[in-house]
């Protein structure tokens, strides 16, 4: 009877100690089932600097009257202008198209009557432009801004082919990696081969440059000053992760 109870106790051993060592994650080689399989694991990650080569800016009219109809009316006949003035400047008609158009009433609060009135309508117009030469963004800036346009906002630089410096960072990051793990096996005088595994941890991300805030002008500004925009550099980064089994 002692017997059969120590042979049970050997069982729920064999049971917790194969749960104990689940938990770990820790695999076996198929030379050997019982000897836990070792791993070398790194990451790293790679930048590309690079100019910007295109922009995109918005560019709107905004207008208000008592008539609903008249509002519409003027913000068409100047937004008309601001698009002959960007067609003068060789922008594509394709580089340009429509982000925003809203009509919304606008009110006051009488406390008189404790209630709201229309008071008038606002016609907001508002266009997105590429711009493929990004030394006249500036120049376009002041030709919208002399052309009736009334705002300018979200002024963002990018690259037109971030794919190309995306594989170069990733490269870079790559070659980090590696130079890692080759430390690591030196210093534990370990061989290494191939990577059994390569992970792309990045997800290709790349954001343009931005410059969000809204800037409105008077049509009647000063037409011989002239806006300087700088482009800066964009940071373009991938991450990679390796692992090497010994």
């Amino acid at each position: 009877m002692k017997r059969k109870i120590l042979l049970i106790g050997a069982l729920a051993f064999v049971f917790t100690f194969g749960a104990i060592v689940g938990g770990l994650s820790l695999t076996t080689s198929a030379d050997d089932p019982q000897a836990p399989q070792k791993t070398i694991s790194v990451s790293s990650e790679g930048t590309v600097k690079v100019k910007p080569d295109m922009a995109y800016i918005n560019v709107g009219v905004q207008t208000e009257n008592k008539s609903s109809k008249t509002a519409q009316q003027e913000n068409a006949t100047k937004m008309n202008k601001v698009m002959k003035a960007l067609k003068d400047l060789k922008i594509a008609e394709a580089d340009i198209k429509t982000s925003q158009y809203t009509i919304y009433p606008m009110e006051a609060y009488s406390e008189k009557d404790q209630r709201s009135y229309i008071t008038g309508y606002r016609v907001i117009n508002t266009l997105e432009i590429t711009i493929r030469d990004i030394s006249i963004v500036g120049s376009v800036i002041d030709t919208v801004t002399t052309n009736d346009a009334n705002t300018v906002s979200n002024i963002r630089f990018t690259v037109a082919d971030p794919d190309k410096y995306y594989l170069q960072a990733l490269e870079n990051a790559t070659v980090k990696a590696k130079a890692k793990a080759d430390v690591l096996a030196k210093q534990f005088g370990i061989k290494l081969g191939l990577p059994s595994q390569v992970n792309e941890t990045s997800g290709g991300y790349y954001p343009p440059i931005m410059y969000a805030q809204t800037e409105r002008f008077k049509s009647s500004m000063d037409a011989a000053a002239t806006t300087s925009i700088s482009s800066g550099e964009l940071e373009i980064r991938a991450s990679v992760g390796l692992v090497f089994s010994y």
